[in-house]
């Protein structure tokens, strides 16, 4: 009498798919679907990245799979050694666009028997090294049925694993922001932070800097030519490489009047290339203008400095003394300091960074569109 039979490929798919989730499986909960009919196999909720000796807790960060065996006998231990990707082929061409344009981070992971190995890829970026939404459109467009997408030996089931908690998906379902989805319903224009610690303040300058791409940054000792109760101050200069642009609260209108809701935004300031940074992160007083700042900016003007950017954690609708004092300062470099109501526009609207910083923000004018 005989049992029933379990497929050849059944099996094999079981044995990769068991072994792919105990390896990934330290590093969340595992998310299955109850039906197979999503064209994914599994998802994985991310932990929090945290000391051993405390509990586990889950971040805001899935990712999912689809996993792919590849025989020996398909693919050979010499024609692996031989070639830099890995092809897999006849995948649903309609599969692979559901996969592309998902809201949360789409793995392929393939399992080569030949080696015993995972390579696992995010199909964005396998999809784009191949030409990207264009050429799917046009294969969907043409009829194909099925693709081959090429998988670089490079990515690693390690690699991958250091990828994982840098992803993240955004909601689209809120107001944009002149076309730009942003994750949250808070009006860039018309909403203020509270005051941050100062190490909290520097972080979220430094990381907006960043994000525009400053580089070369050399340190200025600007807090020893200015009064010890000034506060806490740093200073840099470097180059911006992308336009890092902003707006002023003191020129834009919050509220409307009775015969129109419309209202005036502030015009953009914008700076690139060479520039001052000024972080006055722990405001105590005013600083005030001396031989040794005027030596400085004729110094940085002849070092083809542009533009002097000044941070103020405080709020400039109702700090105009420091806001005037910092502006005046810095006037041959065009200074238009950014308080906490102008640095929330660069906030709200560079989504990563909001998100990245989220635990940390508070506000003192929040309004919702």
């Amino acid at each position: 009498m005989h049992g029933p039979r379990v497929g050849k490929e059944d099996a094999f798919e079981q044995e990769y798919r068991r072994e792919f989730l105990a390896r990934i499986t330290r590093l969340g909960q595992i998310v299955e679907y109850l039906g197979d009919r999503a064209t994914l196999d599994c998802g994985l909720h991310l932990y929090e990245r945290a000391a051993p000796e405390r509990d586990l807790r889950l971040s805001q960060v899935r990712v999912w799979f689809q996993l792919k065996g590849i025989h020996a006998t398909t693919f050979s231990p010499e024609a692996f050694g031989a070639s830099e990707t890995v092809p897999v082929a006849d995948l649903p061409v309609d599969h692979v666009w559901f996969w592309y344009g998902a809201p949360e981070p789409v793995y392929l992971g393939v399992y080569i028997e030949a080696a015993d190995e995972y390579l696992v890829a995010d199909v964005r970026e396998v999809v784009d090294r191949q030409g990207g939404a264009q050429m799917l459109g046009e294969k969907r467009e043409a009829g194909q049925a099925t693709i081959t997408l090429h998988v670089s030996k490079e990515h690693t089931l390690a690699r991958a694993t250091q990828t994982f908690p840098r992803r993240a998906s955004l909601r689209l379902d809120g107001p944009d922001f002149r076309g730009r989805p942003l994750g949250h319903r808070m009006d860039p224009l018309r909403s203020e932070l509270l005051t941050l610690s100062p190490d909290d303040f520097e972080a979220l300058v430094l990381r907006l800097l960043d994000a525009h791409d400053f580089r070369g940054s050399i340190g200025i000792n600007l807090e020893q030519m200015l009064d010890p109760r000034v506060g806490r101050v740093r200073a840099l200069v470097g180059t911006l490489y992308l336009t890092y642009e902003w707006t002023s609260p003191l020129f834009t209108e919050f509220g409307s009047g009775p015969e129109s809701d419309f209202r005036i935004e502030s015009p953009s300031e914008r700076a690139q290339g060479k520039v001052l940074i000024v972080i006055h992160s722990e405001p105590a007083g005013t600083p005030e203008a001396s031989d040794e700042i005027s030596e400085l900016v004729r110094a940085l003007r002849g070092d083809e400095v542009s533009r002097a950017l000044v941070f103020l954690n405080r709020t400039e609708l109702g700090d105009s003394a420091l806001w005037g004092a910092w502006r005046g300062l810095f006037a041959e470099l065009h200074a238009l300091p950014q308080g906490l109501g102008s640095l929330a526009f660069n906030v709200l609207t560079a989504t990563t960074i909001y998100l990245e910083f989220l635990d940390r923000l508070r506000w003192r004018i929040a309004n919702y569109r």
